[in-house]
């Protein structure tokens, strides 16, 4: 291992940023926000089965991804153990997407197996992609200022990208795709998809593999490592703090058409209000996160801010559910203060990595990343399958707008708003119980 401290090229910089932030976002905002209802609304699949395949791909998922990370960890190729998969993985998610938004003519049950089989290879391909991604953060530098120059800067181009897609998706499907509302998917994620591909190859060739070595222990079993894993102090209630976030942002991502269409019987304003809520996130990595760092003085104080902020704005939502402006407005700020979740989840990532490796002596970076990876993808699965239950449970009826049953309506404003509420109550707490010296703005690179 290099013990120079080692800053970063700006090409490295942004190619990182850009593989990790433009076309992979616009396929990851597509199908947190759009997947479950293009399910129901047009492929023609239940929202109970829709629901079911969310939890079997996070079942599958809780026994893939750390496997995944395992084996990242243990890749030994002269190019490094996470940048070959940059390689070969990108293309391969973009077919696998693509292919989840067809809308072939099948059987009920075959709709089932072709969404439950697609569905299941995205999550596999996006472990295959965030695990080296995540992991390279701490095998291309060991200064703390340049691992957050590298999370900024991708969650910066991240909300761009995410802000640009669930503003404006459903006016590129329908340009693209005219009333062919499949075509249209399929031809923004195929060309997001050649956009992350680009980029990946520019990520390759501008990072190199500094600071990863082999300990005495590289070659534990999956069950030795997980086990030493456990031990890291921090890491139970990191990982709490991760899924409670995933599941509040994209439940906040996921349900939010349902709301504005069936809840506000607004349809014409569906754009408008995934605007505001991208657009004013966009805020949040420029603005919010280097502010509240500086005004809190430490990670562990400014995350439980944010989350406090996120509940408080949440609940109002809920409270003045039926004033239209006031719900924008709240709806915004809300966005802005949990979108912070996103880059202070990474820094929590890059401080836990170094702190299992201080105390157990065994690199675990991709192990960690799938971790958190896991985290993601499991947040979205409960957030789609709480949405889908509670579609199933109060008698939801497709493209009725404005003939909703008034269970379904409550249960659409219960899931968008006081699900995130409940999720970052669960962060605070987790937040608490996090040990304070591991969290401190610590200014190794001086």
């Amino acid at each position: 291992m290099d013990n120079q401290k080692q800053k970063l090229n700006l090409s490295t910089i942004l190619s990182y940023g850009m593989a990790y932030g433009s076309g992979y976002q616009i396929m990851g905002a597509l199908v947190g926000s759009y997947l479950m209802i293009f399910f129901t609304d047009t492929f023609g699949v239940p929202a109970a089965a829709a629901g079911v395949i969310m939890v079997i791909a996070s079942i599958w998922d809780a026994i893939n991804d750390p496997i995944m990370g395992v084996l990242a960890d243990k890749t030994h190729t002269r190019f490094g153990k996470f940048r070959p998969y940059l390689l070969w993985v990108p293309a391969c998610l973009t077919v696998v997407v693509v292919c989840l938004f067809m809308s072939p003519n099948l059987s009920s049950t075959g709709k089932i197996i072709w969404a439950a089989v697609f569905y299941i290879l995205y999550g596999m391909l996006r472990t295959a992609f965030e695990i080296p991604c995540n992991a390279l953060i701490n095998a291309v530098t060991n200064v703390e200022a340049e691992r957050q120059k590298l999370i900024s800067t991708y969650t910066q181009i991240m909300g761009i990208f995410t802000a640009i897609t669930t503003s404006f998706a459903l006016s590129m499907v329908s340009f693209f795709g005219g009333e062919n509302t499949s075509k249209g998917y399929m031809i923004v994620v195929g060309l997001s998809g050649i956009l992350m591909t680009i980029f990946s190859l520019c990520l390759f060739a501008t990072t190199k593999e500094r600071f990863v070595t082999e300990s005495k222990d590289t070659h534990l079993p999956l069950a030795k490592q997980l086990s030493l894993l456990v031990t890291v102090k921090g890491l139970v209630p990191t990982v709490i703090i991760w899924v409670a976030g995933y599941i509040g942002f994209n439940t906040m991502m996921g349900s939010s058409v349902y709301y504005v269409m069936y809840c506000l019987v607004r349809p014409d304003l569906i754009s408008k209000y995934m605007m505001t809520i991208s657009l004013v996130g966009l805020l949040s990595p420029f603005i919010l996160v280097p502010l509240f760092l500086k005004l809190f003085k430490s990670l562990k104080m400014a995350f439980i801010a944010s989350q406090i902020l996120t509940l408080a704005c949440n609940v109002c939502c809920i409270i003045f559910k039926g004033n239209i402006t006031a719900v924008f407005i709240l709806s915004g700020f809300g966005a802005l203060f949990a979108t912070m979740f996103m880059v202070y989840g990474a820094m929590l990532m890059a401080v836990v990595t170094d702190q299992s490796f201080l105390q157990t002596n065994v690199i675990m970076n991709g192990t960690i990343a799938a971790l958190k990876g896991f985290s993601n993808k499991l947040g979205i699965a409960l957030a789609n399958g709480i949405l889908s239950a509670v579609l199933a449970m109060t008698g939801y009826i497709a493209n009725a707008v404005g003939q909703e049953p008034q269970a379904t309506v409550t249960g659409i404003t219960l899931v968008r708003f006081g699900v995130p509420a409940l999720m970052a109550a669960i962060a605070v707490c987790a937040l608490f119980g996090l040990p304070s010296p591991r969290l401190k703005d610590e200014k190794s690179d001086k």
